[in-house]
């Protein structure tokens, strides 16, 4: 028996949504620290209650564009933080004429390009920027090149808030994308599994119907050509049941540690953080019923939650074999249906002599648990 292993893995695993929005917010908070340190330098030009109003601009700014960025991300700006992200953008403007500071534009002209999607997308960002334009030559008209190079500096940051914006923005769809494909792979292999046995049953039923019909009608008439009839019936029968025992038992599930496997290189590929403290039960009865487990419970994680952690247990706990599995990411929490899948593994636990379980724990996670006695309720 194998020794109990704790891991996280971590390997193949796509960048984070949060690395964009830190990198995003980074910028924002340089960009609003020079403003903020113009703002103290020329406090005494400008007058305290002027440089006041400034920073409390900067930071309001900086604030609208973080959370703008991070709803846009979501696919959702609610009606209120769209409304103060078209406050916010000739705020930030206004910040030239009022302290010469010239930070807050990139902020404004990339408010803007969140706040409008499609084809007014680029209208609405040009105006912004011609406004931008504006207020800076307007503001250093004395010295053409030192313009030049605020507004150059300004297109420049706004152009790397915008792209980040939008790598985070990907990096959640592209996550989305990666679940709604293993969805739709765990239900293809359900359906592929489901026509084979119909093709499988159907064929070996039909065929033993009408070989038995064939013996029906010759065995008044000629016994000997009815058995041979029979004799087809038979094998058949045991054709068909071999291609059933091949469908149940050979590619479509392996022993635990293939399908542990199986789940953890999943998680890894999904980003879902995988915890596994796993020792494998040496007889193959308690084996193969966990490895069903562990596979219908996997496939009922992705069919019915959006999970970022799941955890694997299997142990030998009190005379008993133990296995947990738990993710997150429940979506809704009524009533556990027990379908198909957890009634027959429920079926195969007790038949061991021991009993299954699937409801949702203190925490919000939904755990599947089996125990199943060294005895075997032999």
């Amino acid at each position: 028996m194998t020794a109990p292993t704790g891991n996280t893995r971590s390997r193949d695993r796509y960048p984070s949504e949060s690395l964009a929005f830190a990198a995003t917010w980074l910028v924002v908070a340089l960009i609003s620290f020079l403003g903020l340190t113009n703002i103290f330098d020329r406090r005494i030009d400008t007058g305290i209650p002027v440089a006041v109003v400034a920073a409390a601009i900067v930071v309001s700014v900086g604030t609208i564009l973080a959370l703008a960025q991070h709803a846009l991300a979501h696919n959702y700006i609610g009606p209120k933080l769209r409304i103060a992200g078209w406050v916010a953008i000739p705020l930030g403007i206004l910040n030239i004429p009022l302290s010469e500071t010239w930070e807050t534009c990139c902020i404004s002209i990339a408010i803007a390009a969140t706040l409008v999607r499609g084809s007014r997308a680029p209208i609405t960002i040009g105006a912004v920027c011609l406004l931008v334009i504006a207020a800076t030559v307007n503001a250093d008209r004395d010295d053409g090149v030192e313009a030049f190079g605020i507004l150059l500096g300004t297109a420049g940051l706004a152009v790397v808030l915008i792209a980040f914006s939008e790598l985070a923005r990907s990096l959640i769809a592209l996550h989305a994308s990666r679940e709604e494909v293993a969805r739709l792979q765990v239900d293809a292999e359900r359906h592929r599994i489901s026509r084979d046995l119909h093709d499988v049953i159907g064929r070996t039923l039909v065929t033993a119907l009408l070989r038995n019909q064939a013996a029906i009608q010759l065995f008044s008439i000629d016994p000997d050509r009815a058995r041979e009839q029979l004799d087809h019936v038979h094998q058949v029968l045991s054709a068909g049941q071999a291609d059933l025992r091949r469908l149940t038992t050979g590619p479509i599930l392996a022993d635990f540690a293939a399908e542990f496997a199986t789940v953890e290189a999943m998680c890894a590929r999904l980003d879902i953080v995988c915890h596994s403290a796993v020792e494998p039960p040496e007889d193959e009865d308690i084996d193969r019923v966990f490895a069903a487990i562990v596979r219908e419970a996997s496939t009922n994680m992705l069919k019915h939650a959006h999970p970022r952690r799941c955890s694997v247990r299997v142990a030998l706990e009190s005379q008993a074999h133990v296995l947990e599995f738990a993710n997150d990411g429940i979506t809704h929490r009524g009533a556990v249906e027990s379908g198909t899948g957890l009634a027959d593994l429920t079926d195969q636990v007790t038949q061991l002599g021991g009993h299954l379980t699937a409801d949702y724990s203190s925490d919000g996670e939904f755990v599947v648990l089996a125990r199943i006695p060294l005895s075997k309720g032999v």
